[in-house]
């Protein structure tokens, strides 16, 4: 029976933003009232077509805090206390994230000012460029770009002020140089494997490695082209899972659904509503490892990261 479960990603906060939608909207795939605690970690995203990112993402968070206003069990949490008390009360307890969207420039002193803000406003996450890129790092439509001084120093600056590093989005010389840089807390919280998928949106084998070695963690992605190809099942899911277990990472796999950002989905992972099937077959496959892969895992690196 699943008790448990904590996703890195879905776009719920940007789709309720731009369709105008409640948070009990019936076409979101983030239901509300689930049968089990449920951690989701909210992210802004933020497309590369906004001109004024920090602007934008301003808009999405205060729209997002209004939405869970309105819907009490809801708690923003600012650290693992938070999230043990808000479960032990009965509530959701959730966390804020950041995709995408160049909020910094070349400035030290308005970076500083920015990362201040976003501590402020209980950022857990946050991927310092979208798909195209911008002038901190290359994304996977500039796959020859990597990491310019500017990046390096504002994802020193984040680390300093514990805002977690999320590779998701990096092309693959970023997250390489970005995995160089940073000694631990990195994670890709919506990724799979691109030795299985070779899709520029998977992690290679070393990065995987060198993820295991600094103790992050990997939101396994249920987007059907990462997974598989044009269709995919809760199976792909489980070999992408599997080839992470061949490669010692028991302690750093999760999941990053992506729900309510995808064109598609796994034929049986639809919505938050088919997670209790799909941990009965997880459990099925590894036993109680799906404990520690649907929350304990998750748990863990919030209790080093996120203070």
């Amino acid at each position: 029976m699943l008790n448990y479960f904590a996703d890195l990603h879905c776009d719920t906060l940007w789709r309720c933003y731009e369709q105008r939608w409640d948070l009990s909207h019936p076409a979101l795939q983030v239901k509300e009232h689930p049968s089990f605690v449920h951690l989701q970690n909210y992210g802004i995203y933020i497309p590369d077509s906004v001109g004024d990112s920090l602007a934008y993402f301003k808009k999405i968070y205060d729209h997002g805090m209004m939405l869970f206003k309105a819907h009490s069990q809801y708690v923003h949490c600012r650290n693992v206390k938070q999230i043990h008390e808000a479960i032990a009360e009965g509530k959701t307890p959730y966390l804020i994230s950041i995709e995408g969207g160049c909020l910094f420039n070349e400035d030290d002193s308005y970076n500083r000012a920015v990362a201040g803000e976003l501590k402020e406003k209980g950022i857990a996450f946050i991927s310092l460029c979208y798909n195209k890129g911008n002038i901190l790092a290359g994304g996977i439509l500039s796959p020859e770009k990597g990491l310019s001084d500017a990046g390096k120093r504002v994802a020193l600056l984040l680390h300093e002020w514990g805002i977690s590093i999320d590779i998701s989005h990096l092309n693959h010389r970023s997250a390489d140089e970005m995995l160089t840089l940073l000694p631990d807390g990195i994670v890709a919280t919506h990724s799979n494997c691109f030795s299985l998928v070779d899709h520029p949106r998977n992690l290679t084998d070393e990065q995987i490695k060198s993820i295991i070695a600094k103790n992050g963690l990997i939101g396994l992605n249920f987007y059907p082209p990462f997974l598989r190809g044009k269709a995919a099942n809760s199976d792909d899911v489980l070999s992408h899972l599997e080839h992470l277990e061949r490669l010692g990472g028991q302690d750093v796999i999760a999941f990053g659904s992506d729900f309510d950002g995808m064109e598609s989905n796994p034929s049986d992972l639809c919505s938050t509503e088919d997670l209790p099937r799909f941990y009965e077959k997880l459990s099925a496959k590894v036993g109680e490892r799906a404990n520690k892969y649907c929350f304990e895992n998750v748990m863990r690196y919030l209790d080093c990261h996120f203070k």
